[in-house]
């Protein structure tokens, strides 16, 4: 458990690396992105409870109190998204509505509490310019590439355990046995609200980012040791 909790940390490292480089209008209260749709594995889901549960366990009966309300619930994961493209198949939609809400861990200025242990997809979520302008991110090529490449990654990292929304990963692993089954990697879907994670088979790249996602690569390998 410790390895991947590393690997998904030099992850997270690297991509923060690439997109200092960036132009982006990111700033601290902004939060247009900031819904109740966020997914995550549970890799990640534990970095953020672990957080969660030292520095701010109060979070954790905001998540309980909004837990009924709409949210978007994955049929898929990133992998299994990538698999589907590979053969061909027709890809589900998944309902996402932004006005289902805001982030249970959100506070009302606008500002998220766990910002520190944020999920990828939060982290991924960069725009160059402001979000509640256009309606929506505007993020160039190399970026998207470098989002999904790493998100690949991290599910793979995670492949014996599973996706879902982020409520609903908080709210399994508040449950000690869910997190020593996931540690023993033996952890699986409880119920629909959740799907199982697949390794990488292939990366998602376009030839011309092949070079500069190659060498991004490398360096989280050199780093791992």
């Amino acid at each position: 458990m410790d390895a991947r909790l590393k690997t998904l940390d030099i992850i997270y490292s690297v991509h923060e690396a690439r997109m200092a480089d960036n132009n982006l209008a990111c700033a601290k209260g902004c939060a247009t992105c900031c819904t109740r749709n966020v997914t995550l594995t549970t890799l990640e889901g534990r970095r953020l409870f672990d957080w969660i549960n030292r520095e701010a366990p109060h979070l954790m009966e905001g998540v309980r109190q909004e837990a009924e309300k709409p949210r978007q619930i994955p049929t898929y994961t990133i992998n299994g998204l990538t698999d589907m493209c590979m053969a061909g198949d027709d890809v589900p939609e998944e309902p996402s509505d932004p006005g289902w809400g805001a982030c249970p861990l959100l506070s009302e200025e606008g500002l998220c509490q766990a910002y520190e242990a944020r999920p990828f997809a939060c982290r991924s979520m960069v725009s160059q310019s402001r979000c509640e302008t256009g309606g929506f991110a505007e993020m160039d090529e190399m970026t998207l590439t470098v989002n999904n490449v790493l998100m690949q990654y991290i599910e793979h990292t995670d492949d014996k355990g599973i996706t879902g929304n982020l409520t609903d990963i908080l709210l399994l692993l508040e449950n000690e046995d869910n997190r020593t089954t996931h540690e023993a990697e033996t952890l699986t879907p409880p119920n629909e609200a959740f799907v199982a994670n697949r390794p990488a088979q292939v990366l998602m790249v376009p030839p011309p980012h092949r070079d500069a996602v190659g060498a991004m690569m490398q360096e989280i390998q050199a780093q791992k040791g």
